[in-house]
């Protein structure tokens, strides 16, 4: 142990001083320590001449926030310390770092878990005077923004005293000065990216989405870090003021002090022409792959047509395993395998694959259709080996393949077809063997649909029923019983004013309650009578319903060759009524016959 005899310094540089003692006494720095005998801090404001010295450690009990942050603002500490050989503690072995952000505006202490840290008396200002004296070796002020650093150390030691000795380094805060606040570069958001669906050529939008934005830049605030100094915060850039451009017909714009936001006034899609962002609804492309467009789902709910012009006939418009979710589609070319296509409006120009899955909420129309179509109409010019399901379905040439469908109506039938509809199918000429025409009710989905429904309602509306009728007659049969009082009331209550007397009071008010029974007894008679006329009219609307089959025809304007079978489906029963006929028959129906059912040929 060197030893030399202390000396009291006054210093404003705690940590230059020691190294310049070491370097006079001709000793290692490690071999000198300090001790804090006192300490005094100065400041000088923006309207200050001379040096203020602070008589706590509170600046902004003396000067403002505002004047602290200024980079006129000054700051220092002088220290009065004795400088003594070093020693160490007899107890306390505190084995820390201390940590600063890069701009030393909050200061913590590392603490390593292999510090000793007794739980004895003092402990607090063993601790407090160890890191007050590495703030100082590392240049920093000490007091000022350590309010609460009194509260770190005894959060510190209870959860020592809690958990045990250190597992895992400790952050202790130490210190907070007045930290800077960055600057924000002005910037644009895209928001219709978000609204859109991923993956999608076109970002469609409705009236009132949020799709631009572009947001002011923001100025910062200088600091002032805990060694004293003052932090200065750059201004924020700004690079795409005047940027965004739109198109006022179809873009809302509505500014505050943050940003100018931008807003859609049509449904549509978005597109940068020219500079200029604008919401079109009509997009026109030469085809639609996952290699060059991706897939295209801007949804039905918005008013987008997309036209998809093929110059290449050889080559698909629309490619494998495109989505297409479009409000209106019109493709010249072909749909290739596993496309899925979503449209209120279709029109494809060439053929669908076999493997195209299309769903149209309106009209469809088709050239030549080989994949899945359901549709609220359909009009195809040929159907090979394709399935359609519609309301309404027109087919000038059909071979093979199914439709089902309300009403359906073929040109020229070929061979191995399946027609199933509710109202009626009409065919202009059978070229081929193995149609199948069949009137089934039942496969029709809206029609299935409404049967389950009448069912569902026939039976809750039957339980209904039955238990109001149940409760209706209890009350009835109670009030029957007290009928004859309500005379004996009135009788009463007549003479008593005839005498020139009041009535009294419990016979007026028996009676009342009786006439208001009798009242409410009215009113569930009527109800009753409601329901069982709604009952009634369901029984009739499901009846009518099961007849569908009888109000059915088929039509044929040609001649039929006995190799066409001609189904009707009681949808009731299942029962099949089916003919294989020859020769000319127009039409063809299913008529009662006594209590069965036949069908009728009619030339």
């Amino acid at each position: 142990m060197i030893a030399f005899t202390p000396f009291i310094k006054t210093s404003t540089n705690v940590m230059s001083d020691l190294l310049g003692a070491a370097n006079d006494l001709g000793i290692s720095a490690d071999a000198v320590d300090f001790d804090l005998l006192s300490y005094e801090t100065y400041f000088k404001g923006t309207v200050d001449e001379e040096w203020q010295r602070l008589d706590n450690d509170d600046l902004l009990a003396h000067t403002s926030e505002n004047d602290i942050r200024s980079p006129y603002f000054l700051l220092r500490q002088e220290y009065q310390i004795r400088i003594r050989p070093f020693k160490p503690h007899p107890y306390l072995d505190l084995r820390f770092s201390i940590a600063a952000d890069k701009y030393k505006s909050k200061v913590v202490a590392i603490i390593d878990p292999g510090s000793v840290i007794p739980l004895k008396q003092g402990v607090q200002g063993w601790l407090n005077e160890a890191i007050r004296k590495k703030q100082l070796r590392h240049g920093l002020l000490i007091g000022i923004g350590e309010s609460d650093l009194e509260r770190s150390i005894n959060r510190f030691l209870l959860t020592i005293q809690k958990e045990g000795p250190l597992s895992v380094p400790y952050r202790l805060p130490v210190a907070e000065c007045f930290p800077p606040v960055p600057a924000t570069d002005d910037k644009v958001i895209l928001h219709y990216k978000n609204i859109s669906k991923q993956n999608s050529l076109i970002e469609g939008v409705q009236p009132g989405d949020l799709i631009l934005e572009y947001v002011f830049p923001l100025k910062g605030r200088d600091g002032r870090g805990c060694d004293g100094r003052h932090i200065a915060i750059p201004d924020p850039v700004s690079k795409y003021a005047g940027a965004i451009l739109i198109d006022e017909e179809t873009i809302l714009s509505e500014q505050d002090e943050t940003s100018i936001r931008f807003y859609a006034k049509i449904s549509g899609y978005m597109q940068r022409k020219n500079g200029i962002f604008s919401i079109s609804q009509e997009l026109r492309i030469e085809s639609a792959s996952f290699r060059q467009t991706g897939s295209i789902e801007a949804g039905i709910d918005k008013e987008i047509s997309l036209m998809v012009k093929k110059k290449n006939s050889s080559e698909d418009s629309i490619g494998t395993g495109v989505n297409i979710d479009v409000q209106k589609l019109d493709v010249s070319g072909t749909v290739g395998a596993n496309a899925t296509i979503q449209a209120c409006e279709l029109t494809i120009g060439a053929q669908t694959h076999k493997k195209t899955q299309i769903n149209v909420t309106e009209v469809a129309n088709i050239h030549l259709h080989r994949g899945n179509l359901t549709a609220k109409e359909a009009n195809i010019e040929t159907l090979e080996a394709g399935r359609v399901e519609a309301d309404i379905v027109r087919v000038k040439k059909m071979v093979g393949g199914e439709i089902i469908a309300r009403i359906v109506e073929v040109g020229t039938l070929y061979s191995n077809a399946r027609i199933t509809a509710l109202e009626s199918i009409e065919v202009e000429t059978i070229e081929g063997n193995g149609n199948n025409l069949i009137i089934d009710p039942q496969a029709i989905q809206s029609y299935h649909a409404r049967i389950e429904a009448l069912e569902q309602e026939i039976r809750s509306a039957t339980s209904r029923l039955k238990a109001q009728s149940k409760e209706y007659t209890t009350r009835q049969l109670s009030f029957k019983e007290k009928f004859s009082r309500i005379k004996q009331f009135q009788e009463r209550i007549a003479n008593a004013r005839a005498e020139g007397n009041e009535p009294m009071k419990a016979d007026i008010v028996r009676l009342q309650q009786y006439k208001i029974e009798a009242e409410n007894l009215k009113i569930q008679s009527e109800a009753l009578r409601n329901d069982e006329e709604q009952l009634q009219t369901l029984n009739a609307e499901r009846d009518r319903l099961y007849e569908a089959h009888m109000h059915a025809r088929i039509t044929h304007h040609g001649i039929y060759n006995g190799h066409s079978r001609i189904v009707f489906v009681d949808p009731k029963t299942g029962q099949e009524y089916a003919i294989s006929p020859e020769g000319s028959v127009t039409h063809i129906r299913l008529r009662p016959v006594g209590d069965e059912k036949r069908l009728l040929l009619e030339s």
